[in-house]
């Protein structure tokens, strides 16, 4: 198990510096996972090959990351606890449908329903957790969809119902990620992205054939995993524990303005006007909730940090 430091409840500038360094790591994660778009199109294969190539090297970018930069075992069996396992079990489904889901879909439907994590997060916390977010995170949260909304326009309408099914699935999975992140920080959560990495990729293997795609198919399916699992993973899962899980739900969020980015930068396809409407409307939003949600942000306690 990785060795933890368990802090006393921090006040003044630690405060305010642990919480900066952890709305870096989820814009991090938000930027990571907004290239999930430009892989999907750029590799042609068939789904189970890319799951696989996928989660292998999701699994070796993480191992080196926790080696490395905080010394863990990935596999421990001191770590598997509940906490660690539910994790692991939440990633492996959410990050196997999301890749459908851009299959079968549209990116556009996708985003719109992947931007309602801060209500599906904020009716976690009253569910589960007897938790009443603030008024100015619920008009943050309807902010960000309706930012996504007017970045897609007419696609809202036109949306595979399976995809659409998808994208939810993996909403809630992220949400509850989120909420079990920063209630149990003394988890290993980096061994239970690397389990999930690895998970991804064997549960395709019955559906898999032979690898027939050249160089060029293999070091994009490798950048996929390495990016969107290893980068986005890693930041999401250490971030979230340092934030308030409101306030990460809705700086997750931010892939969705960001992917007509990539694609431009990337692929050569210039975001409309609605797009770069609704993504200035939910960064808006998402500014707003992050600064000025006392509510959200806590009275100052703060929770055993991971290292």
């Amino acid at each position: 198990m990785s060795s933890i430091e368990v802090r006393e409840p921090g006040t003044g500038r630690e405060a305010r510096g642990e919480r900066a360094y952890g709305v870096l790591l989820m814009l991090g994660s938000a930027a990571s996972f907004s290239t999930i778009g430009v892989f999907t199109r750029a590799v042609s294969l068939p789904l189970p090959e890319v799951l696989f190539v996928r989660g292998v090297f999701g699994a070796l970018s993480i191992w080196v990351v926790a080696r490395v930069f905080t010394g863990q075992r990935l596999f421990d069996r001191r770590g598997l606890t509940w906490p660690a396992l539910t994790v692991a079990a939440l990633f492996t489904v959410g990050m196997t449908s999301i890749v459908v889901a851009y299959r079968v879909g549209t990116v556009v439907n996708v985003s719109v329903v992947y931007a309602t994590i801060p209500i599906i997060v904020g009716l976690f916390h009253w569910a589960f957790l007897r938790r009443r977010p603030s008024r100015l995170f619920w008009f943050c949260g309807l902010a960000v969809v309706a930012g996504v909304a007017i970045m897609t326009g007419g696609g809202l309408g036109a949306g595979d119902a399976l995809g659409m099914g998808l994208a939810l699935l993996m909403t809630c999975c992220v949400a509850g990620v989120i909420l079990i992140a920063r209630a149990h920080r003394d988890t290993p959560m980096l061994a239970a992205s690397g389990l999930a990495c690895l998970l991804s990729g064997v549960v395709v293997v019955p559906f898999a054939g032979r690898f027939e795609g050249g160089a060029r198919d293999l070091l994009v399916c490798a950048l996929f995993g390495v990016v969107t699992l290893g980068l986005g993973r890693v930041c999401l899962v250490l971030g979230s524990g340092r934030v308030p899980s409101r306030d990460a739900a809705l700086m997750d969020v931010l892939d969705a303005p960001m992917t007509p980015l990539w694609t431009w930068a990337l692929l050569g396809e210039v975001p409309s006007a609605a797009g770069a409407l609704g993504g200035c409307v939910v960064v808006a939003a998402v500014l707003a909730g992050v600064r000025f949600d006392r509510e959200a942000g806590g009275s100052g306690q703060r929770e055993p940090v991971e290292r």
